[in-house]
């Protein structure tokens, strides 16, 4: 295991080669020879890569062996005609710590038994190469891409669910009860907390009852608001801090917890969250409709918005959340939705990066 403080992000392959410098090096000092580059007549021996003819051949005078003079040789040639290989591979290694770097968020120091950076991403990943991690990271981006419409970076979305999963696989879970899911929901013992993001942090406990996994993860770019998938019959909702506002994930939330009670087994990832430019399928719709139902009393209060921007009529969060007996706060939403005054709206941030699971 290499100190995680003098890891290095891409070990050189190379430099755990001896020189043909350093070999001899080590075998005169086996040997107990002292002032070696004196008598050899080469500064800086250890970093050689070449040796003249004449040292190897008193290398071999110092230590009593014709035959040093001859290994040398060989183990000079064999590690000039690998250098050129070594260099490719420590090329791509960087390369590849480029496209793999920003997951090192989501390791959260529990994989740091590698050799380098790029070997613990990997271990995070659980394989065993970056030609792997490309591969398997298709699959879900090809999902994301059929049901969004858009690219999101492949290797970014690969790695946020790996981070939902391993903290899922966590767990000890119930069996699912989306009755009881359901109940929670319309109990509504939530409502006079939705103000209070360490509230919301706290849901996780809450859901787990229901067998619900309820994760939370830093957002990466170019991948999610939330998604939903089925481990044994027990659904993972996995939300991330894109926006970094509570009003947001709320929404995202209930939108998942609505696949949960209405989808069972479906595994979906949400790229855009109530977008009225992007047409959705039946299921995001119903989602929609679940998740407006809770937070905002059905859709009058989006489309009061949306109608009274377009017409120049002046709007206020609190009238509208009266108005429509909602919560100041998701009024807001929609109001920064519609681009009503958007830097003014009250908004209250949140993020996950030190969520403990």
């Amino acid at each position: 295991m290499a100190s995680q403080e003098k890891k290095v992000a891409v070990l050189d392959p190379l430099s755990l080669r001896n020189t043909v410098g350093a070999e001899l090096a080590d075998m005169l000092e086996a040997h107990g020879v002292a002032h070696a580059e004196a008598q050899l007549g080469v500064k800086g021996l250890r970093g050689r890569e070449r040796l003249p003819e004449r040292a190897m051949q008193q290398a071999a005078e110092l230590l009593g062996s014709p035959a040093v003079a001859e290994y040398l040789a060989r183990f000079q040639a064999n590690y000039l005609q690998e250098k050129p290989r070594y260099r490719e591979s420590y090329a791509r290694a960087k390369r590849a710590y480029t496209e793999l770097k920003a997951v090192l968020p989501l390791l959260r120091g529990e994989f740091t038994q590698g050799y380098d950076t790029l070997e613990d991403i990997l271990d995070f990943f659980g394989m065993d190469s970056v030609g792997e991690v490309l591969s398997a990271a298709e699959r879900p981006a090809a999902l994301f891409r059929q049901q969004n419409g858009m690219e999101p970076n492949r290797v970014n979305l690969y790695a946020w669910l790996r981070r939902g999963e391993l903290d899922f696989r966590a767990l000890a879970l119930p069996d699912y009860d989306g009755g009881a899911l359901l109940g929670w929901v319309e109990a509504r013992e939530w409502l006079p907390y939705v103000e209070d993001a360490a509230y919301f942090k706290s849901l996780p406990g809450a859901l787990a009852r229901f067998g619900v996994g309820l994760v939370f993860t830093p957002s990466l770019p170019k991948t999610v608001y939330g998604a939903i998938r089925w481990f044994d019959g027990r659904p993972l909702i996995q939300i991330a801090d894109r926006g970094r506002d509570l009003a947001s994930c709320w929404f995202t939330l209930f939108h998942e917890i609505g696949h949960a009670v209405m989808h069972r087994n479906a595994e979906i990832y949400e790229g855009e969250m109530n977008d009225p430019k992007v047409e959705r399928d039946a299921r995001e719709r119903e989602a929609n409709k679940f998740a407006n139902k809770y937070i905002f009393n059905g859709d009058g209060l989006r489309k009061v918005v949306f109608a009274r921007k377009a017409a120049g009529a002046p709007m206020e969060a609190d009238a509208l959340a009266a108005e429509f007996g909602v919560r100041a706060l998701f009024a807001a939403y929609w109001l920064r939705k519609a681009q009503y005054n958007p830097a003014s709206q009250r908004r209250i941030p949140i993020d996950f990066t030190a969520q403990p699971q």
